[in-house]
């Protein structure tokens, strides 16, 4: 076992400063301004952390700080003697300004999150050295903490560096000069139809249609088109097919040709050409894929490490429903997805990267006169609430055989489209893309 560490960051003087500053002209302004900055915990000394709770209840109540306000708020709570009076006094004989407060604030909250960090590592040290549990159990979660504890900190609530922003992004939309930071999906109408021109850094755009109906063909079109025309990196979770059959499906989108031809004996020497062509091609580009996750918290993991070490941009995620629960297996399956769905979606704000993620509908959705709707997404209502872009995508005629039809290029499906929730657009635009399945190409 490790041995125990008493000796933890700390500074004792700079915590007492933060709390003589609460108490500053007898007023909770210096409190309700970094209140969203520190919470109790995050003082070394037990004292402190009552202190400071009893601080919060009068500035939450509308109290002021003063000596017999905070007395009979530690009184009610049965802890006055646990502060004691010599630390009242001590607080607030402390002279002290608001800049100093400030700083102090920045060292309070180093030095917890210091602490944080070596409680997280002890724990999992133990585990991994009485082999409680293994390298692959303790490395996803480590991660996910630890990019936690990282974003718990402080963020600016003016708007002047925002508006600043976006007078330059204005200025450049007026010049026709400005690019929107989105991943462009070059399919369709849709770019022009989503708000961003695109799936903007950030944002999850969820992707349903009823089984069998080319949803992850959809997906892929969208990855090789974004990773061969702007270059963009992507990263591919996908839990229904190996690496290989996903890289055969690229190449046939590459390609444009039906590679079961080749498998027949079937394919012109032309177009084995071009298919070797697209294998070349495909093999260069920036896409990197996973195939077996144990939960929600291997994809972030994954992710985190894909952002970092590859630059990707776009995240496919296929699909949710096919994502395990994890340990808790107690947790209702609605409850399961919507605590996914949440974790996905936080998932693309901290890393700043688009998502797409795949998800069922309830199969006789397709069929009603007028199509699927958003009601239709399978298991959970928090799919909705989570997902900034909702495309639903099914066959013209609700039936795949009927709805085959033939041009040029050969048979296709008419697949139907609607967008049922745009963040930044507008909703419940509809369209149809040609499905040429054997091709795996959408148009």
């Amino acid at each position: 076992m490790l041995e125990e560490t008493t000796n933890y960051p700390k500074n004792v003087s700079a915590e007492e400063k933060v709390l003589a500053c609460c108490t500053l002209d007898d007023s909770n302004d210096f409190y309700d301004q970094y209140a969203n900055v520190l919470r109790p915990e995050d003082f070394y000394t037990l004292q402190h952390q009552l202190l400071f709770t009893a601080l919060s209840d009068l500035a939450q109540s509308g109290r002021t700080p003063t000596v017999p306000n905070i007395t009979e708020s530690l009184k009610q709570k049965s802890c006055y003697e646990d502060v004691g009076s010599e630390l009242l006094l001590r607080i607030f004989g402390t002279v002290t300004t608001e800049l100093e407060g400030r700083d102090s604030i920045g060292i309070v909250r180093s030095k917890s999150k210091s602490r944080q960090l070596i409680r997280m590592l002890r724990t999992n040290t133990e585990d991994l050295i009485t082999e409680a549990k293994s390298a692959e159990d303790v490395t996803p979660k480590l991660e996910t903490d630890i990019a936690n504890l990282s974003l718990a900190v402080h963020k600016e609530m003016g708007i002047e560096g925002s508006v600043i922003a976006l007078k330059e992004e204005l200025e450049l939309q007026h010049n026709n000069q400005y690019v929107e930071d989105a991943v462009r999906t070059h399919t369709g109408d849709l770019d022009s139809q989503f708000g961003l021109g695109g799936i903007g850094a950030g944002e999850v755009l969820v992707l349903s249609a009823p089984t069998s109906c080319g949803k992850s063909q959809l997906a892929l079109n969208i990855a090789v088109k974004s990773a061969i025309k702007d270059k963009y990196p992507v990263g591919i979770v996908s839990l229904e097919m190996p690496q290989k059959q996903v890289v055969k499906r690229i190449i046939s989108i590459k390609s444009q040709s039906n590679l079961r031809e080749v498998k027949d004996h079937n394919i012109t020497e032309e177009r084995m050409q071009k298919v070797r062509d697209g294998c070349d091609q495909i093999q260069k580009l920036p896409i990197y894929t996973v195939h077996s996750v144990r939960d929600v918290f291997d994809i972030c993991s994954y992710a985190r490490t894909m952002v970092r070490r590859y630059g990707v941009k776009l995240l496919v995620i296929d699909y949710l429903q096919l994502i395990p629960f994890g340990q808790n297996k107690n947790q209702s399956k609605n409850d399961a997805i919507a605590n996914i769905s949440h974790t996905i979606k936080q998932l693309a704000l901290e890393l700043d990267i688009a998502i797409m993620l795949l998800s069922q509908v309830n199969r006789e959705g397709a069929k009603r006169e007028g199509g699927l709707a958003i009601y239709d997404l399978k298991d959970s209502g928090d799919i909705e609430n989570d997902a900034d872009i909702i495309l639903l995508m099914w066959p013209a005629q609700g039936d795949i055989e009927q709805s085959k039809l033939l041009d040029g290029n050969g048979f296709y499906i008419n697949m139907k489209y609607c967008i049922a929730k745009n963040r930044e657009g507008e909703r419940d635009l509809k369209g149809n893309f040609k499905f040429y399945s054997s091709k795996g190409i959408f148009v």
